[in-house]
């Protein structure tokens, strides 16, 4: 017997605009659904509009337009704020279906605009909620439509504009993707959204990591040891969205500690490398009030794409070319000096005074990351001084611990050390 006798799949696009489409994709939904009754399955599509009001609009397996949600008198001055609006409604009323167990997965489709209207919603749904995009406009970048969420993103080729061909299967692939999500889920019994996951199982640890391939030797180490310890490891890679994701459970209560090592992430947001997690990195923990312990790793490296990409400004500097779509930029003295500012200035800011003693700050004086410790053109020793000396004056008698370790980030004793302290504080 299945956890949902009825899975319901919310299908949102613009009707007045792409009303063929959507339904051929409620077709599809019914189709699958008689296919599943020998597993007591069954589907029921749940077509949202999100588009103008129109005669199209009006069609009898529409289930609501977003339209109607908004107040009567609402006033809008141009079409993004139009946008804007139609998405904040969405969202909350997505939002309300997903709490109260009415949808177990949402499949969007659109262009440009329409990408654009349920982007918002699709990132505010849990993690691990099924839910697909269908765009014209996942072939490029697609990190608006995405943040840090886990939507899946399928391009759609040519332009969802009619049937065709190519759009068919686009739209039955699509559909396909969304009932394996559902049906999965509906199998295992994963009922709970999980943003709750924290509340599913509390018999470990769940300890938050950050990591970056320079870091990964010190990252593996004091994993072994979180791990022998009974703790769960989420390890972040550090590209800006594994860093905004991060924040983004932290502040849901997902976790118990975090190890922030490869705090990178603030040197692209800084200084114009193409990995920035925005500007509420590194302060959910220090809200939150859990046990952090933070690291320099690979605050040695601005990152940008291949090489011909790094802004004319960084043309003289050390430059380290990480693979053919990767190159690092070495941070200098003064970059680090403000570094430290932005390190010690969020960590205070964002901190009752009675919880700092909740918070340390390790720092590895040899080097910051494999390529500092190994590469003699990469490394500078004066510029790692810098920033290592700033902190240690910044958070003099703020009750945030200091740690100095004559040691490179990624030495066994460095990353086993952070690992304990860690989990010292969190058992005080």
């Amino acid at each position: 017997m299945s956890v949902y006798e009825t899975l319901r799949i919310a299908i949102v696009g613009t009707c007045d605009t792409k009303l063929e489409d959507l339904l051929y994709l409620y077709r599809r939904m019914l189709d699958f659904s008689n296919s599943l009754e020998k597993n007591s399955f069954s589907i029921n599509p749940v077509l949202i509009n999100t588009g103008r009001p129109s005669a199209s609009c009006d069609h009898q397996n529409i289930d609501i337009s977003i339209h109607s949600l908004l107040p009567p008198t609402t006033v809008y001055s141009s079409r993004n704020d139009l946008v804007a609006m139609i998405g904040g409604a969405l969202e909350k009323y997505l939002l309300d279906l997903v709490r109260s167990g009415k949808i177990h997965g949402v499949l969007a489709i659109g262009g440009s605009c329409g990408s654009s209207i349920v982007a918002k919603a699709l990132q505010s749904l849990p993690f691990g909620f099924p839910k697909v995009l269908l765009s014209t406009m996942a072939s490029g970048d697609i990190r608006p439509y995405i943040g840090c969420s886990d939507v899946s993103v399928i391009y759609s080729v040519v332009d969802i504009a009619g049937l065709n061909s190519l759009i068919k299967q686009a739209l039955e692939n699509s559909v396909g993707a969304i009932v394996g999500m559902v049906k999965s889920r509906a199998l295992t019994g994963s009922k709970l959204p999980a943003s709750n996951f924290a509340l599913e199982c509390r018999k470990k640890k769940k300890i938050a990591m950050t990591m970056f391939g320079v870091t990964t030797p010190a990252c593996n180490a004091a994993r072994a040891v979180l791990e022998k310890n009974d703790c769960e490891v989420y390890v972040f890679h550090a590209t800006g969205s594994g860093g905004m994701a991060m924040e983004k459970l932290i502040l849901e209560g997902a976790f118990d500690g975090v190890l922030d090592l490869t705090t990178t992430e603030l040197a692209d947001e800084a200084f114009g490398g193409i990995l920035s997690a925005g500007s509420e990195r590194l302060k959910g923990a220090a809200r939150k009030g859990i046990p952090m312990i933070i690291s320099t790793g690979a605050l040695d490296c601005i990152n940008f794409g291949p090489k011909e990409t790094v802004p004319e400004r960084y043309k003289e500097r050390k430059v380290y070319v990480h693979n053919s779509a990767v190159t690092l930029v070495r941070t200098n003295e003064q970059e680090n000096r403000g570094l430290s500012g932005i390190i010690c200035d969020r960590l205070i800011q964002n901190s009752r005074e009675d919880k700092r003693h909740k918070i340390q700050v390790w720092l590895p004086l040899r080097s910051l990351s494999m390529i500092d410790q190994n590469e003699i053109l990469f490394k500078d020793e004066k510029a790692n001084q810098i920033l290592h000396e700033s902190i240690t004056a910044s958070l003099r008698d703020t009750g945030i611990r200091v740690v100095s370790k004559d040691l490179d980030i990624n030495d066994k004793e460095f990353a086993e050390g952070v690992a304990i302290a860690l989990l010292q504080t969190i058992a005080q």
